[in-house]
């Protein structure tokens, strides 16, 4: 087993093949944690397994949709089968879909039930299956009963800013930080923290192939004036993140929702629309991931 603050730790990481969710299984794994990919996508979840254990560390790989009830219970069962406990539970996965633009006028109900059953429904199944088995597992040996469980949502920037004709994942991503708060209050007590993440633009595989097909540096740069850091976010800015809360150090932290935006939420836009303003003026011809029929539906 690799060393590290997680060593002794099991992880849940879902929708962990790729992106956001697969930088996370990367990080725990790299400080210790053993950890069950789920995704849909069974073969890049074995390909993301594969990386983690060439790299030294451990992980396994269950394939299902979360945003069922069984695979919640399953994926749950499997992790304690693998490796005897669970410690840890990192949210992220979602599936998207062609309800994730549009008004309240424009969605119809069925799209509605969709995006919240993908985005809500299956962080409150996860949590209704994994805290019981944290519960059972107890605190690793050696360590205080504040270390029980941790499990931390992926929510984004867009629970907490709104943007046009985004409905549905603006709305459950709010959601996601409700519900982080809620589990924060009512089940501390048993030594598990709850917290959220809300990442900026984070440029994973599938949102780097929207900006090699549609957009050019120019139009890469615009992005990155959003940002006082001037950079746009990696899977392993998230994964970092998402460790540091896992850690022993983080356990006097719950309820929270940690932007990782590089900035972007504490920037007032009458700053940014000007920076902007003098890019676009002096860059033309500058291309962006939006520009495509879909208009740059986010992809997290």
């Amino acid at each position: 087993m690799a060393a590290g603050k997680l060593a002794g730790k099991v992880a849940i990481v879902t929708g962990g093949a790729q992106g956001i969710g697969g930088g996370c299984a990367r990080c725990l794994a790299a400080d210790g944690a053993q950890v069950l990919i789920v995704d849909i996508d069974s073969e890049t979840a074995a390909q993301n397994a594969e990386r983690i254990r060439q790299a030294g560390g451990a992980a396994s790989v269950m394939a299902g949709d979360v945003a069922e009830e069984s695979v919640a219970a399953e994926m749950v069962d499997c992790a304690v089968e693998e490796y005897g406990r669970l410690d840890i539970l990192v949210q992220n996965a979602f599936s998207g879909g062609a309800w994730m633009r549009g008004t309240a006028v424009e969605i119809e109900p069925d799209g509605w039930r969709a995006g919240m059953a993908s985005l809500v429904d299956a962080l409150y199944l996860g949590a209704r299956a994994a805290i019981p088995a944290m519960r059972a597992s107890g605190a690793p040996e050696g360590l205080p009963a504040s270390e029980v469980g941790r499990i931390v949502n992926i929510s984004s920037i867009h629970g907490m800013l709104q943007a046009p004709e985004r409905l549905i994942y603006n709305v459950g991503k709010t959601a996601v930080i409700g519900l982080t708060r809620q589990l924060a209050v009512d089940f501390g007590p048993d030594g598990i923290t709850v917290n959220a993440i809300a990442p900026g633009h984070i440029v994973t595989e599938n949102m780097r192939k929207m900006w090699d097909e549609m957009g050019n540096d120019e139009g890469y740069r615009l992005f990155e004036l959003h940002y006082p850091v001037r950079r746009l976010g990696t899977p392993e800015d998230i994964g970092a993140a998402v460790t540091f809360l896992c850690a022993p150090e983080a356990s006097f932290i719950t309820g929270q929702t940690l932007a990782v935006d590089g900035g972007q939420t504490v920037q007032l836009q009458e700053n940014i629309v000007m920076d902007v303003k003098d890019f676009i003026v002096e860059h033309p011809d500058l291309k962006t991931h939006f520009d495509q029929p879909n208009g740059g539906v986010p992809r997290r």
